[in-house]
Formats: structure tokens, sequence, C-alpha cells
């Protein structure tokens, strides 16, 4: 494939300002426009054939409809093959509550009031995020919601309990990133590796440009062959503007949205328009033309085929312009190359300049953070993960447990907290490179990190949920000292849903018992959805995150954004650091003892020092040149000299 073609500038899909429908079908003979008033209706449909057109560096088909039907396909005839597909650049989409998911484009103009709506203007550096999944976070029925597992019920607030959205404004983070919206297979054949026949989290994608109908209220109850949304009469209920208006209700609580954004892949389990249409270059090809997976998907877009680098930045754009989006994410982000991805990052900057960018940096092919952040993204900082927690809960233990992580030496620790350098473990200088997080959808959650690394829960072991919510105390410490590294290290920060309460996922099964599970994915239940009366339970870890998320609000931000580095600490134990640095009200020391025994003592400089968070961990002796700080085994604090 020749990397030097330009980037298509002719406007593709159904342009209504125009009158016009275009596709780009490069093995397609014939292609027709097919409309209907109803997905169902035979006797309204309409069929126009396309006229083939040139464009620098591409071929297209185009239709001229300026009074088109609500309901549009493509008719292709490719060879021998004759097949309708909907248009890849869908905004809006029909599709039917079935394995398969047959679908139609919506010819609906996006009609949203954005009236009133303000994005916050929130610094990377200061990100705070929480990461949910929409219908995860208010099923159950403990969210006391009127609307649970939509996009109304996102934006609800209960009104007797904190729950959902109430939660996460006691919670005080500043953001939420949503795991995919974008319209995609919900339905997959069964198999040993999904046994549910579901893609729960949503990581199969269809269509780029449109909103998932899975979350939408006229989703409730669909019954099988449904088409979703669509009404007697035609009319159509686009989901994406429950979406947008649950993204204006979130704005008005002072939280930005990100959106988690899957351009590695396409979806190979409906009737996907992107596949049919491939016309060998569109997804990458091995040698002997398989598809190659470094996605583990089945199969990876190349973002270096000009058409597909279109629709890539084209979608970005949409979910910035017309979602009002605040930021994305990348799902393995690694896969595109250097140039889709710089175009990507351009075009959303035009588009926001505040855009909040964030990549995945590994895929099976590698990790590669430094190349993803030298192009100016955020990167999911794993080494700070695996460091603190472990990459394996039993075999390759964290910091968390006194021990180092195979690939992450323990004096690379320090470094990765304060983002200083990359010769000590940082990822790039500077603190907005690297995205800190201990616990993600994906892999166990972070309580269960800590109840299997313990030994508390063997691997495997049949439990109750009830039985291994509570956190031993020993367990406990962990969670609050894994909370405090990771709230106050320097550079943006994600926390998963429901590890402030240090959720457990429990594949329930036979008698509500089952094994601890770190790969829900194919879960629409119990072991996903959120227990809110499970976060009433743990109020003292709760605490600690609410208090951690507020210091670093009110005494950091100067610290997180200076591009000078803080001092780091050492002390008199292997397993203890911390880092001092400048802020308005005076220097700030943010201290950590991993040792699962023994106290640590730290010498600071001046005074006098008060202790701002973690009283009962830190003991202050002055010395005649400063204070010594005594540290508690497993315990952390801030001090402030002022």
């Amino acid at each position: 494939m020749r990397d030097d073609l330009p980037t298509p500038s002719v406007p593709l899909g159904w342009l209504p300002e125009a009158g016009l429908f275009r596709l780009v079908a490069p093995r397609a003979e014939a292609v027709w426009l097919v409309e209907r008033a109803h997905p169902d209706d035979v006797t309204s449909e309409r069929v126009t054939p396309a006229r083939h057109r040139r464009a620098p560096g591409m071929l297209y088909w185009e239709i001229s409809q300026r009074a088109p039907l609500r309901y549009y396909r493509y008719r292709v005839r490719q060879g021998d093959e004759l097949c309708d597909v909907a248009d890849p650049r869908s905004h809006q989409v029909a599709r039917q509550w079935q394995l398969g998911h047959p679908a139609w484009s919506v010819a609906q103009p996006d009609t949203f009031d954005w009236g009133g709506d303000a994005r916050p203007a929130l610094p990377l550096a200061e990100l705070v995020a929480l990461e949910l999944h929409v219908r995860d976070f208010t099923a159950h029925p403990s969210s006391a919601v009127r609307h649970p597992g939509t996009y109304l019920g996102l934006a609800e607030l209960a009104r007797d309990r904190i729950a959902g959205l109430g939660a996460v404004r006691d919670l005080g983070v500043n953001a939420v990133e949503l795991l995919p919206v974008t319209a995609g297979t919900i339905f997959e054949p069964v198999a040993p590796h999904n046994p549910t026949g579901i893609n729960h989290w949503g990581y199969m994608p269809s269509f780029w440009m449109a909103a998932s109908e899975r979350y939408a209220s006229s989703a409730v109850g669909a019954q099988a062959d449904q088409w979703v949304g669509v009404r007697p009469d035609g009319g159509f209920d686009d989901p994406g503007n429950e979406l947008r208006a649950a993204i204006k209700a979130l704005h008005a609580q002072g939280l930005a949205v990100l959106v988690d954004l899957v351009f590695n892949h396409v979806s190979l389990h409906d009737d996907n328009p992107l596949a049919r249409l491939d016309p060998g270059t569109w997804r990458v090809r091995n040698r002997d033309g398989s598809l190659r997976n470094k996605s583990g998907c089945g199969n990876d877009v190349d973002g270096r085929d000009p058409v597909m680098r279109q629709l890539i930045v084209d979608s970005a754009v949409h979910w910035l312009r017309s979602y009002r989006v605040d930021g994305i994410r990348l799902d393995l982000g690694e896969i595109l190359d250097d140039r889709c991805l710089g175009e990507l990052r351009d075009a959303c900057r035009a588009a926001y300049r505040r855009c909040l960018l964030i990549a995945e940096p590994w895929s099976l092919g590698g990790y590669r953070p430094e190349r993803l952040a030298e192009l100016g993204f955020a990167v999911w900082d794993d080494r700070f993960r695996n460091a603190v927690r472990g990459a394996h809960p039993t075999r390759q233990k964290g910091w968390l447990f006194g021990r180092a992580d195979a690939h992450v030496p323990r004096e690379a620790l320090p470094g990765l907290v304060a983002s200083v350098s990359r010769s000590l473990g940082g990822l790039l200088p500077g603190s907005h490179a690297a995205l800190h997080y201990l616990e993600s959808h994906d892999d166990h959650t972070l309580g269960d990190v800590l109840r299997l690394g313990s030994g508390e829960v063997a691997e495997g072991a049949q439990v109750s949920p009830e039985a291994v919510e509570a956190l031993s105390p020993a367990n406990l410490r962990r969670a609050r000292l894994a909370a405090a590294v990771l709230l106050l290290s320097r550079g943006p920060v994600m926390v998963a849903q429901g590890q402030e309460w240090a959720r457990a996922k429990v594949q329930r099964g036979a008698a509500n018992l089952g094994p601890l599970d770190g790969n829900t994915y194919c879960r629409d239940d119990a072991s996903n959805h959120l227990d809110w009366q499970a976060r009433e339970r743990q109020p003292e870890l709760v605490d600690t995150y609410r208090r951690l998320i507020a210091l670093r609000r009110d005494w950091l931000p100067e610290l997180l954004h200076q591009s000078a580095p803080p001092m780091l600490l050492a002390a008199d134990r292997l397993w203890a650091f911390g880092y001092t640095g400048a802020t308005r009200r005076g220097p700030i020391a943010a201290l950590f003892n991993g040792d699962q025994e023994a106290d640590a003592w730290f010498e600071l400089p001046g005074g006098p020092w008060w202790v701002l968070y973690g009283g009962d961990d830190a003991h202050i002796v002055p010395t005649p040149g400063g204070v010594a700080v005594q540290l508690r085994a497993v315990g952390a604090a801030v001090l402030w000299c002022g």
C-alpha cells in the first residue's frame, strides 16, 4: 500500500444540504440507493442507481436525492454477489434486536438542542476520570433511578440515596469516561470463549458515528426481531439524542465526558458494511492474505488506507462536534499508524481545542507508550499499574504486597508516581504523558487483586459476593494506600466504577456462588452491575477516595502542572518513598510506605510541617534542620510546610 496517498477531502455519506448520498465501494460493479418509509415496508421501496465519480486519490458512487425516504441502504453488486449494506458513515442507524443485527441507515437530521450547554474547561493534568459502563452503572435495583441501565439513567439523580450520578458528585471526580457507546455487536454466537452470547462491554464496533441503541429507552424490554427505535408510523427515535441529553446533564454537573472509541478493528459478528465492502486494503492482511489480528478481535483496521483514515478522523471529530464530548480514548491505539494518529490528533484539536486525547498504547503486537506520547496522546500507564499492584494477583505481585513486578523494578516506582524522567521510571518528562490507573473494566478489580494476592481468596474458589465483600483490616490498609499513591501521582488519573468500595466481581452460578472473575466482557448480570448498597457498607474506603480527590483538587494543581519535576524523597526502608514540591500555599510532601511490617522514616527540611492527610499514619519529630516523619507500615501521608 502506498503511504503517500492524501487523505480524501470529498465528504462522504448522506449529505442532506447537498441532497447527495456518497459511498466508497472499490470492488463494486454497480451500486443502487434503496429507500423505505419503514424498514419492513417493502411497498414503499424506492431504488435509484448510483453514478461513478472520481476525486483526487479516490473513486466513489453518488446518488442525488433531495427528498429521501427515512430509511436507506446501498445495494452493491460485487462480482457474483449482490448485497445490501447500511451506510458505514451512518449518524443514526436502525438495527434489529437479534444475532447479526440487520441494519438500515436513517436519513434524519440531528436536531438536538444544546442551548445552555457549557463544556468544563478541564486541563489534562488535573483529570480524575471515573470509567463506567452505561448499563452497569444503574442496572442494579439499588441505583433507585427511574430509567435503569440507560442513557437517561446515567444522568439521573436518585431521590433517596447516593447512587449513580449522585455518587459521582459525592466522590468528587471531574470527568466520566464511557465504555464504548457506538453502535456495535450486542449478540454474538455462543462459543467456549463467550458462553452467554453477549458482548457486554461494547468493544465490537459496527458504526463508528452512530450511538448504540442498547442503552436507549426504546431498547428496554426489546423483543426478538424488533427494530429498536422505529415507531409504527416509520418515525425513528434516535438513541443519540438520549445520549446527548445525558452528556448535557453531566456537563451541567461540572463533569467532562470522554468516550472510548474503537477504531482498531470492526465487528465480525454482524452485517458490517466495512467488512463487506473491504477491497483488501481497509483491514491489514498477512502475507498469506489472512486478516492480521493484533487486536485479538479477528482483524485490524489499516489506517494507512486513505479512505479508512478519513473515516477514522471524521468519526472522532463527529463525537466532538455532534455529541460535544470533551475527549476521546483510543482503544488499542498502538495498532493505528503514526500518520493516522497525527491527523486524528490535529483534527480533534481543530474541532475542540481543549480536547483530551488518551490512547491505550499496546496491542498483541507490543507495548509502545513512548510512541503514542510523542504523538500527543496521554497513554494508559500499565507500568504504573503493574508496579503498584502487580501484573497478576498471585504470580506477579507488586509494591502493595512488598514485592516488585518482574517487568518493573522497585526503583522505578517513585519516578512513575512523580512523573519525573524516563531514567527514573517515569514515562516522559512532565506530568501529562502518563495516565495513572490501578483498575479498569478489563482484568480483576483492584479489590479482587487484594483478595487473591493476600491469599484470603484462592484462585477459582467458589465464593459468594457477600462473603468476600468486606476487606480484611490488612487489605483495607492496602486499598487505602493504593488510593493514595494513585490520586497523589502527578498526571491524569482514572478510577474504575466501584473501585472506591473495592468492588468484587463474582461469576455467579448455582447457589449464587462462583469464582472471582477477571474477564466479564460477556456478562450482563450482577457480576458487572453496580450494587450501590455495597458502597454504603464500605464508608471508610469511600471516604478515603473522597478526601484524596478533594486534596488533589484543592492543594495540588500547581504541582500537577509544573514542568519542573518534584524532588524525590528516600526513606530508611526499601519499599518507602515520597516526593516534595512547591505550591502557592507552600511546600507539599507526599510520603508512601509499602513495607508490610516496618515503619519508615523520612527527613524533611525546614518547617513547621503539618499533616493534611494520614494523621493516623504519620508522626512528626522535630530535628535541628527540620523534621523526621515516622510513617506507619502500609501507610501514606501528605504534609504541608507553612
